[in-house]
């Protein structure tokens, strides 16, 4: 749920959306900042020796890893029932699928010349699809989420059954590559924008493969999941309080112990590729009851009314959740890539991007609440909605 064009919001909605485009960048940033390699195997970076660093590093593992990107996800699928309804026909299926289209383009445009990583490519396709899916009844939507979610993890442990001499080269190639060829991708990288777009296109389009085809399923599944607890009043905080506490102390204990065992697993078995699926899987599945977990302490949050104005500003990030998940890839485009940007790629400790990330952090809060004084949509959100429309639409209040 990236943005709503209605008026009649739910602040809930919003401020969970900005808790989690605020903490997807504490991921995102690792992804922008290291060579690929360097990234999915931490043991190839010298930072990672520091105590420090690996400190900061389990720390995003347990807590941060795949559990806001699931929030997000959620959130996109109860923003597909918010916007089109469950009528049928409806008269915003047609808009639906014009939002998706353009949502498309602009995920192409940040693959290809921000950063690779983009998920609007994968939502986009799969909002196409879990729209179809929106008057089921909340226990369908659970099922046929949690079979998808199963598929997608079925594709991804297949790997583990490839022949030893396709293994092998898979840690080559993706995993433990040579020095000089991690050197090769930080000059490639650090070149100028013109001169790296044609060697990096490699990186974007297998990257959004993987996204859309091999964790699509997921990316469904747990929209369908967040369908089913936007019906069920979830999201919206129409729950009572205790349910709230109750239901985010039971799942935070059963994700939060498995993401723990996880990041035990990987330093237990020194990062070796094959050695880790235990530690992937319990990630993998811990990361879904951790997510719903804290959007439950954070629904909880949003029943106590004197807590308004501290809300105020995640509500504002989460309005403007599009133009801040840009804004963060804009800035960790020119912070770790080439001319026009500063070249850092390879040289930021793990201490460096929490410091990068904090002051991003306080940024986001601070200017998605002033710009939304004076304007009425963020401005990709306003982009983004006058091209649906085929005309510029209202912006100033």
């Amino acid at each position: 749920m990236l943005a709503a064009p209605r008026q009649d919001r739910f602040e809930s909605l919003d401020v969970l959306r900005g808790v989690a485009v605020l903490a997807i960048f504490a991921v995102n940033i690792q992804a922008m900042a290291l060579p690929a390699a360097m990234f999915a195997n931490p043991s190839l970076n010298t930072e990672y020796f520091d105590a420090s660093g690996q400190k900061l590093w389990s720390f995003v593992s347990t807590f941060i890893q795949f559990k806001f990107i699931t929030i997000f996800s959620a959130l996109f699928g109860a923003g597909i029932i918010l916007m089109v309804g469950e009528e049928k026909p409806s008269e915003k299926f047609g808009v639906h699928y014009k939002r998706m289209i353009w949502l498309l383009l602009f995920g192409l445009i940040h693959a290809f010349v921000i950063w690779f990583g983009d998920i609007l490519t994968p939502y986009a396709v799969a909002g196409m699809i879990v729209v179809l899916a929106r008057r089921w009844r909340p226990g369908t939507l659970f099922i046929v989420g949690f079979v998808l979610i199963a598929l997608a993890f079925l594709f991804q442990a297949s790997m583990h059954l490839a022949p030893e001499d396709a293994r092998e080269a898979m840690v080559k190639q993706m995993w433990s590559p040579p020095p000089e060829v991690i050197a090769h991708e930080i000059e490639r990288y650090t070149s100028p924008l013109w001169e790296r777009l044609p060697d990096t296109a490699g990186n974007a389009i297998l990257f959004q493969l993987v996204q859309t085809i091999m964790l699509g399923p997921r990316n469904i599944g747990v929209m369908m999941i967040g369908m089913a607890l936007f019906k069920l009043g979830f999201f919206t905080a129409a729950w009572p309080m205790m349910r709230y506490l109750v239901f985010g102390a039971v799942t935070l204990a059963i994700g939060g112990g498995a993401s723990a065992y996880a990041t035990a697993e990987f330093f237990r078995n020194e990062f070796e590729m094959f050695s880790l699926f235990n530690g992937q899987a319990a990630l993998y599945w811990g990361s879904l009851p951790q997510a719903f977990g804290y959007a439950a302490l954070v629904m909880a949050l949003c029943k106590i009314p004197t807590l308004g104005l501290l809300r105020a500003p995640f509500a504002a990030a989460g309005r403007m959740a599009l133009s801040n998940y840009l804004a963060c890839s804009l800035i960790g485009a020119f912070l770790y890539y080439g001319p026009p940007g500063l070249g850092l790629m390879g040289s930021a400790s793990y201490v460096d991007l929490a410091k990068t990330v904090g002051a991003v952090w306080v940024a986001t809060l601070i200017w998605s609440p002033v710009w939304l004084s004076i304007f009425r949509f963020g401005p990709f959100e306003w982009l983004w909605r006058s091209l649906t429309y085929g005309r510029p639409q209202p912006l100033l209040k």
